[in-house]
């Protein structure tokens, strides 16, 4: 508190409007409108009402102050599934868009609101002036449902045909691509994809991967719907090998799918990347642990909270503003996992 101020922590009583109007000579409403940097206050009284409101220790009804502009200054961060195959909501991918996002909505003035897609529909007393939604569902439906509460929303996924979300990704077609070409170069002739493309992001890798094969000698031995699970994985190769299909490369739509086909070679006494290499997707921390070491397509998810939370703040100042969908760029990591002998 500032030295001489009348209101102490020891259970002084809290200044209000009326206090400060009182202190400076002026009426209530002088007070409020220099508070809002109201032009109809002279700047050399809206900056003698700001010092001693400081000094006072005043701070703004924040309640009351979104019931005046109808904004309540949070935007909602909704998770589409706390848990989504091996990866919870406490994953260093989703913290990193969240740090990225606190970046951006913090400077300017925005509170962040975190909570899964089942309670921000469940619920009556979510109240955000825009929504960042991170997982669209399967056919991009549960994008679709939140969509319908009207808020300015923006989705960090890939497009869906027909959809008119803003969209922004990782450029997920690419990192399909990268993934492919380098197991053809390589060597490698027959592709298996692991990977549930009923997910929006998962067909665009989907389709890097056809990209390739379509341009070169390769072939495309399966392609197998798959949870983002180590678990899943393991079993969707041993499912192919009990099948007697022949590959020998793995694009997988996560690291963690990648793990777990990993782990089911190995158990078959197959060599990773000597008789199948891998490729996984996300390049988190069980990509560099694994043994052998996962190669694995890196997403930027600091930059793409960034740019998410630009977005939605332009959309949340203008709702019916154009708001250009982004792609980020991806990147391969070669490790152990497919790299030529």
């Amino acid at each position: 508190m500032t030295k001489g101020s009348p209101f102490g922590a020891g259970g002084a009583p809290r200044p209000t409007m009326e206090t400060l109007a009182q202190l400076a000579g002026v009426s209530k409403i002088t007070v409020s409108r220099a508070l809002r940097d109201s032009d109809l206050v002279r700047p050399e009284l809206r900056e003698k009402i700001a010092e001693i409101a400081r000094a006072a220790g005043y701070r703004m009804n924040g309640a009351a102050r979104a019931l005046r502009t109808r904004r309540s200054r949070t935007v909602a961060l909704v998770i589409e599934r706390l848990v989504a195959g091996d990866r919870p909501i406490s994953d260093p991918l989703v913290l990193s868009i969240i740090g990225g996002l606190l970046e951006t909505l913090t400077p300017a003035g925005q509170a962040m609101l975190v909570t899964s897609s089942d309670h921000f529909l469940d619920s009556q007393v979510v109240d955000a002036d825009g929504i960042v939604m991170v997982g669209q569902g399967a056919g991009g439906m549960r994008a679709k449902t939140i969509a319908a509460s009207g808020l300015p929303m923006v989705l960090w996924g890939a497009p869906l045909p027909g959809s008119d979300h803003v969209v922004i990704g990782s450029d997920n077609r690419l990192g399909g691509s990268l993934s492919a070409g380098h197991l053809v170069d390589g060597g490698r002739r027959h592709l298996v994809f692991l990977g549930d493309v009923q997910h929006p992001e998962v067909a665009a890798r989907l389709e890097g991967v056809r990209d390739v094969v379509a341009a070169t000698p390769a072939t495309i031995a399966a392609a197998v719907p798959c949870d983002f699970s180590r678990v899943a994985g393991a079993a969707a190769v041993t499912r192919l090998l009990d099948q007697g299909v022949r590959f020998d490369a793995i694009v997988a739509a996560s690291d963690f799918i990648a793990a777990g086909a990993c782990d089911a070679l190995i158990d078959r006494g197959l060599g990773v990347p000597a008789d199948v290499a891998v490729v996984g997707f996300d390049d988190i921390a069980v990509a560099a642990n694994h043994r052998p070491a996962l190669s694995s397509v890196r997403q930027d998810w600091s930059q793409a909270g960034r740019v998410l939370g630009e977005a939605i703040l332009a959309l949340i100042d203008r709702p019916e503003a154009f708001v250009a969908p982004d792609m980020l760029p991806v990147e391969l990591i070669v490790r152990e996992s497919s790299r030529p002998a």
